[in-house]
């Protein structure tokens, strides 16, 4: 056999699995994403019934948009609220202007930490320590470059009360500047909604469970039971590992649509989004090199498969990659629900897929080459990451 029959036939099994997991793929986050709730359809609870709460983010060097974040919780239309804001080590203007808004708001109470304990992640550290001294009923971990809308936090609870909830998560409304941008968060979403199943959370009997680092809303009694960020010490995932210990311990958790309420710019441009995932990509592969390589030459199979597909001889391959074309764009006309994408995006699904797969080749690349990941200007070894980690 000729190696252009081996090429050829080769091709047309990766456009068919490619068919396959397109089509899966968008059938299953239709059906899936019928089942989580929006904020923007939430009635909400008047003063009386709500509880009280205190919101925390943990913020490094967010000069750029540190005050517009905090004057966004502050505007909240929720009775008695705190907010909590802990300078983690910054080395620009961060703490100069928390300390500006403090003196002007007696809600605001600022945390400056100098120095990082050994045997912790520095994020994890700052909201233990935040939350340790944060006495209401429900906490609310966010970022310190999220931006909420004035009835978000109401809105929040209000529906993690309704439901009966121990947690809820917001996925953010996920702000595009532009096309380039709109390529890579679509495919990225797709691949995490996928690898989550967030809306099976809520089934104690299901294994799925999720986490937001933009708006993780937990109960305080739950929080204690599930250990806290002290479980997660040196957890670099903390928002997933934190959704992680509470669906361990028992807590009814769910993931709801932010309908306008909460807004992130995760990174700016292409670049800035290659480099964002950095520190996330092989941690969430939780730190195996050969199956990383394995999951990301899966990957790249699917993305690039249907272009291939339209150019092999014959009626089945074209075929075959026509559906994973029509499976493609039910998925970034189903993840426009999280994002400002539209669904006509889905013909450059292909660039995702190629700029993601190097994202994380990055990503391991440089943990592998360091032998450790870099975040937040603090170096963490691999080994000592791999112990550390949520089994």
């Amino acid at each position: 056999m000729s190696l252009g029959v081996v090429c050829q036939s080769a091709g047309i099994v990766a456009t068919l699995m490619a068919a396959v997991f397109w089509l899966g793929a968008g059938i299953v986050l239709a059906l899936g994403h019928r089942r989580l709730k929006s904020l923007a359809g939430v009635a909400a609870l008047p003063d009386d019934a709500l509880p009280s709460l205190t919101i925390i983010a943990a913020a490094k060097d967010e000069a750029e948009r540190i005050e517009g974040a905090v004057r966004s919780f502050l505007a909240q239309d929720y009775p008695g609220f705190r907010v909590l804001i802990v300078d983690d080590r910054s080395t620009d203007g961060t703490g100069g202007i928390l300390d500006r808004l403090a003196r002007a708001e007696p809600r605001l109470r600022v945390i400056h930490i100098e120095t990082l304990p050994a045997g912790w992640i520095g994020k994890c550290h700052a909201l233990a320590r935040a939350s340790a001294e944060a006495g209401t009923d429900w906490l609310l971990f966010t970022d310190g470059d999220i931006e909420f809308a004035p009835d978000a936090v109401r809105r929040a609870v209000s529906l993690a009360l309704q439901e009966k909830l121990d947690h809820l998560a917001v996925a953010p409304d996920m702000i595009v500047d532009s096309l380039g941008e709109a390529v890579f968060i679509g495919y990225f979403l797709a691949m995490f909604h996928l690898s989550q199943w967030p809306w099976r959370a809520p089934d104690p009997r299901a294994r799925s469970s999720i986490g937001i680092g933009a708006f993780n809303l937990v109960k305080r009694e739950a929080y204690d039971r599930a250990g806290g960020h002290e479980r997660l010490r040196y957890e670099l995932v903390d928002d997933l590992g934190l959704g992680k210990i509470l669906k361990r311990s028992g807590a009814r958790q769910m993931l709801a649509l932010p309908g306008g309420a909460v807004r992130a710019k995760w990174q700016v441009g292409v670049r800035g989004l290659i480099r964002g995932v950095e520190k996330n990509a092989f941690a969430a592969l939780r730190y195996h090199l050969w199956l990383s390589l394995l999951a990301v030459a899966a990957q790249l199979t699917v993305s690039v498969a249907p272009v291939a597909g339209l150019f092999l001889p014959g009626l089945l391959p074209k075929a075959a990659a026509a559906v994973a074309w029509i499976g493609a764009g039910v998925v970034y006309a189903v993840m426009s629900r999280a994002a400002r994408i539209q669904a006509w995006q889905a013909v450059l699904m292909p660039v995702g897929g190629i700029l993601f797969g190097f994202a994380i080749l990055r990503s391991i690349a440089f943990a592998v080459a360091r032998r450790g990941l870099i975040w937040r200007g603090t170096f963490y070894p691999l080994e000592e990451l791999r112990r550390g980690m949520l089994p």
